[in-house]
């Protein structure tokens, strides 16, 4: 999403034409950069000159046609002298001077045109910064006024006499109307920080537009638009005076209200800021959440009173399940990561590229989580008692598919209902991963989406598994897998092919970016995954003790490479010489947050080397199960600090500048 859209959906409805104008002055830009313009003309009359010299055949060797048909067109544009027959074609030489003095494509960029923009560049921050500067005299003004009334109450209430009902009952009244007075002014200093940050992003955007316009005709005028910034007080000390106002309002009610707990007043401040929940959201999630107990208490009674001796004939349709239940944990996972972003004001949607107005909001995630939770327990109940009671006739394959179906239902469905937008947009972020074609440049969305495909390839792998076991009736009347295993081609292909999109990535990156470093050595990573993968699929078709030794050392090398890139380029941990001990010199959440991650990353970054130990075959699906769990996990914990270090350090690049809007409040 481009950021003109983006800033439009950043916007106040009540300062809506207070913002900085963005959309106004990119348009002067434009029409003062005519290079486009003048792209255009110089196609229309090649055009014209190919078909003039088509139709009169025109030799380039007689030099007295020439002369006599020849007009320079204009020296400046560099093109070749265009040949025209006065004689014959007066309605060609027309067409041509009306080309020409459409517009002047003489006139570029000049010392006049620059002070002219500066000019306008200069007055568009006047307007933001005299509004801005306003708001913040105004809150200033407000708060002193609290300040004063609340001395004035204090005072009358150490006059009162003891015990005095009345004048508790008023004492309690006031104490809430300040509440309310304090959290209101809280939340307006929130929205005018908010306010500072994206008309800040705007501001820095149209002046590296500007000078790369100019600098285009060597015209310098990054100094001038510095010296311009420098004469307001919206880049210097306005902001500085916006936070010790929030500081002073936050200090205020924690004295007041919270016995001098600075924390405990933060909170209750900014719960005016948290959108408020639907009502009808928390009674469908506890609706779901009672189904899908009372589905797991039946599976109880039922296992318990007569025994479930139906594992194996449920053997080949438990890869579906397994497939359902890894998308269902990740969603999950997903609805998490957002509690947690929005409770430390991390704005991933401006990350990831989301329209502010397209609110994902984590409730409806679990509703969602729920849900389909019940349903997945409800098709392996009902498996199960068809199994054991032969119910339905015997044709119950229909169970596993419907659970597999309804996630493709859910993700496609074209109403606006369950999240219409964000699944919108995850749909888009898939088919631009899953068929990397065309000139865009990689987003972070698409680097994200990336990595997360490759920990989803062994699900996959699973679901592939689950299909040939359905339709192999060798599988079926031998109660084996026969031919079906996760050694075939397509599981391969399934493996391989996430780890292809990010070396294409990674390759595309480098292309548009001209950065050496990090994206070589993201190339060099995933082709060393891919060898690794490899190496470790022919291993499992054909076992031997040099191929033994030979896979252990290729994934001894992957492993350390991809635990070396998670912590120290992804996450910018390993950082020495920082208040915090191996991370870095800001961080987010709590410290041993951090610790917890990194120790569990490497734990789990190894978790190959568990299927070398041997297991008894009826336990081999739940060891599939168990590491699939895992790594999820570990890939949900890795985006969740991945997004935070992107937010702050801008690692990769993927941003032009480092600042980012505030989240927006719900």
């Amino acid at each position: 999403m481009k950021f003109g859209i983006l800033f439009e959906s950043y916007k106040i409805p009540e300062w809506y034409e207070y913002y900085y104008d963005y959309k106004g002055i990119k348009l002067v830009l434009k029409f003062m950069d005519n290079r486009t313009e003048k792209r255009k003309k110089l196609k229309k009359l090649r055009m014209i000159k190919m078909k003039y010299e088509k139709k009169y055949k025109y030799n380039q060797g007689n030099e007295k046609l020439k002369r006599s048909m020849s007009i320079i067109i204009n020296q400046s544009l560099e093109a070749s002298p265009l040949i025209v027959n006065p004689q014959k074609s007066k309605k060609l030489k027309m067409k041509i001077k009306r080309i020409l003095e459409a517009d002047d494509l003489t006139i570029f960029p000049n010392e006049q045109k620059v002070s002219r923009f500066i000019f306008i560049y200069k007055d568009k921050i006047k307007y933001i910064d005299q509004f801005f500067n306003g708001k913040l005299k105004e809150f200033i003004e407000e708060l002193n006024q609290l300040e004063n009334k609340m001395s004035l109450m204090d005072d009358s209430s150490e006059n009162a006499p003891i015990g005095d009902i009345d004048s508790e009952a008023n004492e309690i009244g006031y104490a809430v109307s300040w509440k309310r007075a304090l959290s209101t002014l809280y939340n307006n200093t929130y929205w005018l920080h908010s306010y500072h940050s994206i008309n800040s992003l705007a501001v820095l955007k149209i002046k590296k537009r500007a000078i790369k316009i100019f600098n285009i005709y060597d015209l310098d005028i990054s100094g001038d638009l510095e010296k311009v910034s420098s004469e307001f007080l919206f880049f210097g000390n306005s902001l500085n005076k916006l936070v010790d106002l929030r500081v002073r309002i936050k200090k205020l009610y924690s004295n007041k209200f919270n016995k001098g707990d600075d924390n405990q007043a933060k909170i209750e401040l900014e719960k005016r800021l948290q959108g408020g929940i639907d009502k009808g959201k928390p009674r469908l999630l506890f609706l779901y959440l009672g189904i899908l107990i009372t589905l797991i208490f039946c599976y109880i009674i039922f296992k318990n009173i007569d025994g479930d001796n139906t594992n194996d004939s449920f053997k080949p349709f438990f890869p579906f399940f397994h497939f359902a239940y890894i998308m269902i944990f990740c969603l999950l996972l997903t609805g998490i990561n957002i509690s947690i972003l929005k409770y430390y004001k991390i704005n991933y949607r401006y990350l990831f590229e989301l329209d502010p107005k397209n609110k994902v909001n984590p409730y409806g995630v679990f509703e969602t989580v729920a849900g389909l939770s019940a349903l997945w327990m409800f098709f392996f109940l009902m498996m199960k008692l068809c199994l054991k009671f032969g119910l339905f006739g015997g044709e119950y394959t229909l169970f596993p598919l419907l659970i597999n179906l309804s996630l493709v239902v859910i993700l496609l469905l074209p109403f606006h209902i369950i999240n219409y937008n964000f699944r919108k947009g995850l749909v888009k972020v898939i088919i631009r991963c899953l068929f990397p074609i065309g000139k865009n440049t990689v987003r972070f969305k698409d680097f994200v989406f990336g990595d997360i495909l490759i920990t989803l390839a062994e699900p996959f792998k699973t679901l592939i598994l689950g299909y040939c076991l359905m339709v192999c009736s060798e599988c079926y009347l031998t109660n084996t897998r026969g031919p079906c295993n996760k050694e075939s081609i397509p599981c391969w292909i399934i493996s391989v092919y996430p780890q292809f999109i990010r070396f294409t990535q990674c390759i595309n990156k480098f292309y548009f970016s001209r950065l050496l470093w990090p994206n070589f050595g993201n190339v060099v990573k995933y082709f060393i995954r891919i060898i690794n993968t490899s190496v470790g699929f022919f291993y499992e078709r054909d076992k031997g003790k040099v191929r033994f030794y030979f896979r252990v050392f290729i994934g001894a090398i992957s492993t350390s490479y991809n635990v070396f890139w998670d912590i120290y380029l992804d996450w910018g941990c390993g950082r020495k010489n920082n208040k915090h001990f191996f991370l870095r010199e800001k961080i987010t959440f709590p410290q041993i947050m951090y610790y917890i991650a990194i120790i569990y990353n490497m734990i789990i970054r190894a978790v190959w080397t568990w299927y070398f130990i041997p297991v008894p075959s009826y336990l081999s699906e739940w060891k599939s199960l168990l590491t699939c769990t895992l790594d999820v996990i570990r890939r949900g914990v890795w985006v969740l600090i991945r997004v935070e270090n992107e937010s702050l350090s801008n690692p990769e690049q993927y941003r032009s500048f480092l600042t980012i809007p505030d989240l927006p409040m719900e």
